[in-house]
């Protein structure tokens, strides 16, 4: 079935026009869209590359704080010989002066 519509020369240019506003309307579309594409990519890449810094620098801190805690680890170590060795030190050292006490009594 085929339909047959008929327009004035004034109407079908009017028709014409539109038409090209249409096709330029949805090109200037085509092109917002293709800039908001690009727009969100690139908005993508500098925050992939700013989560990169963050977890190269949350890395950084990680390992300072495993050294760290290796340090504290060893500090601790070396605090409990040199407690254990005042320990013996005063044990000593009070013997020494109960005995100087008991000589003098003596």
């Amino acid at each position: 079935m085929e339909i047959e519509i008929r327009v004035t020369n004034d109407e079908f240019q009017k028709i014409r026009k539109e038409k090209k506003e249409i096709k330029r309307r949805f090109y200037e579309l085509e092109k917002l869209e293709k800039t908001l594409q690009i727009l969100e990519i690139n908005y993508l890449l500098e925050k992939r590359r700013r989560l990169e810094e963050k977890l190269k620098e949350m890395e950084e801190h990680y390992q300072m704080l495993l050294k760290f805690s290796e340090k504290a680890k060893k500090d601790k170590e070396k605090m409990k010989e040199f407690r254990l060795k005042l320990s013996i030190e005063n044990r000593e050292l009070r013997r020494e002066m109960k005995r100087d006490e008991n000589r003098g009594k003596t």
